[in-house]
């Protein structure tokens, strides 16, 4: 448990239940950890806590774009948000950066988008919500520019940072057009570099999940017949490759075959997922369950990557795939245009 915060009456009554609320833990084989405990007056209180700007942001948050003040409010959380960065000794500094981060996505404004690069590298603690927030804004020129740029200076220590950047963009809703193929190519180059140069199994992932939303189905099946030795020897990757093979499964017979691999391979998650995969290819229309997940009533934008090869698996299916009633549910739920364009590429519907 973290982050317990209580007010007191003086110092002696914080002191007393600190030391009852100590006993108690001591009591369960537990401790509290004294040096991250601090008491804290009316003005320390106020500061730590950051109640001026906390009070603040609630204040202007929900700032509609018809407001009259719209700009002057984005204008002053931006002055406000880099002002934030010269005193770092509150305790809830962060909390509140973040808050910041929020409000901004909150008011669909992208002044941040001027600092961002050099904020997600040197705070790492802020790039969750960083990442959050370039989801909101959504691709443009500029984002992928940002992006490009956090690739070429980042030091990936973790591993998820890199995850968190590959999960944006296949998040994102990328128009298909010569100036987006020129993003996507250069963004896959720089990740794949990545992989190779670190030979850790949640980067391949990366580079999988990637490619399984943006490559050409023959590309993505020479990507995963050219490195069968790396993934067949990891269990959550052979997992994950054989869910990217249901997009697969229609279009290759190597597909196929990898399929039936799995299958005989005696591996327990392989073998139910790849006779899910065969059992999809074979239905006849679908039950209430899986038309409410595939097609739930509330439209879901993004539409999640997970959710597609869900999809595509039971189109391997000609009678679900022909199905008038299917198709129209799809344009209804479906408007990523890379989405649109397999369905069109793989399944003949368009």
């Amino acid at each position: 448990m973290d982050d317990v915060v209580f007010s007191i009456n003086s110092r002696k009554e914080a002191i007393e239940t600190i030391s009852s609320v100590s006993d108690m833990l001591k009591s369960r084989g537990l401790a509290l950890n004294l040096a991250k405990t601090a008491i804290y007056d009316h003005e320390d209180g106020r500061y730590h806590f950051q109640i001026d700007l906390n009070r603040y942001i609630d204040s202007v948050e929900n700032t509609k774009a018809t407001d009259p003040k719209y700009k002057t409010v984005c204008s002053d959380i931006h002055k406000k948000f880099k002002a934030h960065f010269k005193d770092r000794n509150p305790k809830y500094w962060d909390k509140i950066a973040k808050r910041y981060i929020t409000t901004y996505s909150k008011l669909n404004s992208r002044l941040l988008l001027n600092i961002l690069s050099d904020i997600y590298l040197k705070y790492p603690g802020l790039r969750i919500n960083l990442v959050m927030y370039l989801s909101k804004i959504g691709y443009c020129k500029k984002t992928s520019e940002i992006i490009l740029e956090i690739i070429d200076k980042m030091d990936i220590f973790d591993d998820i940072s890199l995850y968190q950047i590959c999960h944006l963009v296949s998040q994102w809703e990328i128009p298909v057009n010569e100036k987006s193929k020129e993003f996507l190519s250069v963004f896959e180059g720089k990740i794949t570099s990545f992989s190779f140069k670190r030979k850790v199994s949640s980067d391949f992932f990366c580079v999988l999940w990637f490619k399984t939303k943006y490559n050409h189905h023959e590309d993505l099946m020479k990507f995963i017949d050219k490195y069968k030795n790396l993934w067949q020897t990891d269990s959550f990757l052979r997992r994950q490759v054989t869910a990217v093979l249901s997009r697969l499964l229609l279009t290759n017979t190597k597909a196929k075959e990898l399929l039936y691999t799995q299958l005989s391979s005696g591996i327990l998650n392989s073998v139910t997922l790849s006779t899910q995969i065969f059992q999809f290819a074979k239905i006849e229309k679908l039950d209430k369950k899986l038309t409410y997940y595939l097609f739930p009533e509330k439209l879901q934008r993004p539409y999640p990557l997970g959710k597609f090869m869900v999809l595509c698996s039971i189109l391997n299916s000609e009678k679900i795939r022909t199905n008038a009633e299917v198709k129209k549910k799809i344009r209804i739920h479906i408007k990523d245009p890379y989405f649109l364009k397999w369905l069109d590429v793989q399944y003949n519907i368009s």
